[in-house]
This record gives structure tokens, sequence and C-alpha cells, in this order.
């Protein structure tokens, strides 16, 4: 599928006639306006909105393609679900530019765009409501509720020969990973569904993982997170990566996939539900109070409130969680400063 540059290409096409179409002999004066014409038509775009344009566009290709779905034409079916399965993860603002994107790639294509239907502006609306609520938190997961999920699944010993108890142990390695790798890196969902092997860069002491565009990241300049190996730990997030990839045969691409009851290991990225599907089904498993109340953001907000009771740097926690606002930071770690300085500590009862 050609890309929205190349089809720039043949959009400026139209702006010069070919000899032989009706005035496809201009002469040299028309010829030098026709070439304003194409610098105008390249200009229509600035240089920044032509680059959101390319990521929001691939990434709307990315998503179809992981779900088989035409994303052009698209239908309004297919932008519905790309818009609400990233609503949790990106800002209304970027939403409206991804829409802008598709919409534009559409209009290049002279295809109709299913961003203007009724339906699909609805979905836009009722996620720019929900969003101006004040939604509860997740409640975050600490460390000793995370080690009682992974103590829960599936997946240790070896493979059993049935085949759905072998997708059961499949998706139990699997689980195990994203749960580790999730809390380690204090990664938003979207970042965990969309982990692909040439974004790990193995080191001696752990990895090394880009995140390629993110929340804080709209650019796509991508981000470093740094997760260190656990020796002589039965809950290392590295060792956990490593077998899920060893056991999955993954040398490319997405590193977390579906695994049907067949057992057959999709070559689709998992979403971002499937993070939380993954997450409460855990947490149920462990026996958490409320387990129902966790998602996958628990894991993310977990991380910023385990290291700050263990007392790390706030600098630290913020590198790691890659939170651009100080304000949105310190919503996390604002409940527990209070119960450690809180006064009623010192009243004597």
């Amino acid at each position: 599928m050609p890309d929205t540059d190349e089809n720039d290409g043949q959009n400026q096409a139209h702006l010069v006639p070919e000899n032989g179409e009706e005035g496809g002999t201009l002469s040299p004066e028309l010829k030098d306006l026709a070439g304003k014409a194409i610098e105008y038509h390249d200009s229509a775009l600035s240089e920044n909105t032509r680059k959101a344009y390319q990521r929001g566009w691939e990434d709307f290709l990315s998503f179809c393609e992981s779900h088989g779905l035409e994303a052009a034409p698209a239908t309004e079916q297919a932008v519905a679900l790309y818009l609400s399965d990233r609503a949790e993860d990106l800002a209304t603002s970027t939403l409206s530019q991804r829409m802008a994107a598709i919409q534009h790639a559409h209009d290049e294509r002279d295809l109709e765009s299913p961003t203007r239907s009724k339906s699909v502006q609805n979905v836009m609306k009722g996620i720019r409501r929900e969003s101006n609520r004040s939604p509860e938190q997740a409640p975050p997961l600490l460390t000793e509720h995370v080690k009682e999920m992974v103590d829960s699944l599936p997946g240790n010993g070896e493979s059993p020969s049935g085949t759905e108890a072998r997708a059961v142990w499949l998706r139990g390695r699997r689980d195990r990973a994203l749960i580790l790798t999730g809390f380690a890196g204090a990664f938003r969902r979207s970042e965990l569904a969309t982990l692909r092997q040439e974004h790990i860069d193995s080191r001696p002491g752990g990895l090394l993982v880009t995140v390629p565009e993110s929340k804080t990241d709209q650019e796509g300049k991508g981000q470093l997170v740094a997760i260190r190996r656990i020796e002589d730990s039965g809950y290392c997030p590295v060792k956990a990566l490593r077998r899920w990839v060893a056991v999955a045969s993954i040398e490319e691409e997405a590193i977390f996939r579906g695994v049907p009851r067949s057992g057959i290991i999709s070559r689709d990225a998992i979403t971002g539900r499937t993070v939380g599907n993954a997450v409460k089904r855990a947490a149920e498993a462990a026996g958490l109070p409320q387990a129902e109340d966790y998602t996958g953001h628990s894991l993310r907000a977990g991380h910023i409130t385990q290291a700050s009771m263990e007392g790390a740097p706030d600098a630290a926690i913020q590198a790691q969680s890659r939170h651009e606002s100080d304000r949105a930071f310190r919503e996390y770690v604002r409940p527990q400063k209070l119960l450690e300085n809180t006064s009623s500590a010192h009243l004597g009862l």
C-alpha cells in the first residue's frame, strides 16, 4: 500500500496535465505556474504536521494489519476499534490528530473517509467526555501482589502434551513475562502490547528497552527503559521474558502474541485490552481482594508506589515512568508520602 508521500506525488500529477490530455500542451509560462502550483501543494502542510500524519497513519496501518482489517479504504468499525484501543494510552489531542491523519490519507487517495461519519465522531466525542471526568486511579499492584499473581499462573515445569493444556501452559508463560516486564519497566499497557524484538537490547546487567512512541513522546523520538537482571530470583523479569521468547520461538516482530486454544502461537501482537485481561485473570487466580478492580495500568502504578515506598529518589522513578508532568507523577507518590509524613503518627496513641 503506498504511503502518504508517494500519494502526494500522484496528486501532484493532476496539477500538470500530460500531453494529449485536455490542456496538456502548456506554454513555458504556464509550465512555470504549474511548478509553482506543485510547490503550493507541497506547502499545504507544515513539516511537523506531515511527520505527525505519517506517524499516525503508520500506527493505524499497524493496528489494521495486526487485526486483519482493511486500512484504505477503512471501515467505520475499523476506525472506531482503533480509537477505542488507543484511548487509554493516548491523549485526546493525539487521538484527534490520528483521526486527521486517517482522513488525510483517505483524501489523498480520493477515498471517502470514515472519520467523517457520525458513528466515528460519536466514538471520539464519548472518549473526550470520559477523559474530562476524574476517573478513580487503578489500584497499584505492589511487589507482594505481583509475586502472588506470578505464583498462581500455569507454565511451570515441562510443557504438557494435550493441545488445550499446552495452550494454557503457554499463556501462563506469556503472562508471567508480561506481568513481570510491565511491573519492572513501569510500562503503559499499549507499550507492553506493541513491544517488538528490535526494541530489546540485551546487556550483561539486564535489558535496555526502546519505547518508540508513547503518551509523553508524541514526536516518536523514542525513550529508553532499563530493566535490571535480578540474580538468584524466581521473579526476574529478564529471565521470564527470555524464557517466553525461547518457548514461543520468537525471533522478530511482536514479542507478546495471542495464544489461542489450539496452542499455535499467533504472529500478531496482543492488544492493550489483552494486557488488562491478563492482569485481572492473574489477580483473581491469586485471590487478591477486589481483584476485579485491577487493570493493566495497575502494574505501572504499582512500580511507582513500591519504588517510592522503598526510598527510591523521585527523579529516578520519574525517569523510569517517563512522566512529563510533575503533577501527574505526584498523583501516584502523594498518598504514600502523606502516610510517611503525617502528623497523626506523633499523637502518642
